[in-house]
């Protein structure tokens, strides 16, 4: 895990960068900070990063995940108060977004949580979870309390260009840009989003990583060209929202907008 920290005393600017951490390569600018200030919130983040990868990495067999797919399968198992709290917004999630949200890729239904004793057991042997499409949402939305309570008002965080906040805005302009780019062909943008207090997540296929997102009805594997994009003022309402619209049909993508406050919605269709 390379950890990378610069502070330009120029500009009062931070740059941060972390390889290799909850799957992703993991970035942030702060601006207007001091040097101390910087590296104060900076250390907090990887901090919280690398605790929450300690949470959710279902390939770390130290990880809480990693725990619960190989003991709930033999009942239930003590988990963490911060764990239980995430079942049950998965399954909130799952509710609400018409069963496509479902961090087992199967039916959540065989995950039975005991919230007086804080356990959880699985109800098939081939139960597993996998927080890939909720983890990085999860995070920003900790990170946002870190800067929140620094007193940061202007930052840009970008986790493997498909989870991003802007808070504020760039310092020679009045948002933070990204640009939403063409999988296949790499140097075609296919938008141009604004951020400014609120957060840009990006699902979709790519010439090498195809077939990475399953309806948990069917069981079939999205393939389509497409890129979704969801910007929201809660990071991990995007999160979720971008990986279920990949799925969704027009008619579910309708009924699920009602569940949720979503203040953008881009489907590019390649």
């Amino acid at each position: 895990m390379i950890k990378e920290a610069v502070y330009y005393e120029s500009t009062r600017m931070f740059h941060g960068s972390l390889m290799n951490i909850m799957g992703t390569r993991f970035g942030l600018l702060l601006i207007n900070k001091n040097r101390i200030e910087s590296y104060e919130v900076w250390n907090n983040v990887v901090f919280e990063l690398r605790r929450l990868d300690l949470l959710f990495n279902r390939f770390d067999i130290n990880s809480e995940t990693s725990k619960i797919n190989c003991e709930a399968k033999h009942g239930f198992m003590q988990t963490s108060r911060e764990m239980m709290n995430v079942l049950k917004s998965c399954k909130d999630y799952h509710k609400r977004t018409l069963g496509l949200f479902d961090i087992t890729l199967d039916d959540i239904s065989n995950v039975l949580l005991n919230e007086k004793n804080c356990s959880v057991a699985f109800t098939k042997d081939n139960v597993s979870l996998d927080f890939g499409g909720y983890a990085k949402g999860y995070a920003l939305l900790k990170i946002q309390d870190i800067m929140n309570n620094a007193l940061v008002e202007h930052s840009f965080i970008d986790f493997g260009n498909s989870s991003i906040c802007g808070m504020g805005h760039h310092p020679y302009g009045s948002a933070w840009k990204v640009g939403v780019k063409n999988p296949y062909l790499p140097n075609v943008i296919l938008d141009e989003i604004e951020l400014s207090d609120n957060f840009l997540s990006i699902s979709g296929n790519s010439p090498s990583y195809t077939g990475h997102i399953k309806h948990p009805g069917s069981q079939k594997l999205v393939e389509s060209r497409k890129v979704i994009s969801i910007i929201s003022e809660n990071p991990l309402d995007a999160e979720v929202l971008s990986t279920s619209f990949m799925i969704a049909n027009r008619k579910e993508q309708e009924l699920i907008k009602e569940n949720f406050k979503i203040q953008n919605i881009g489907q590019y269709n390649i």
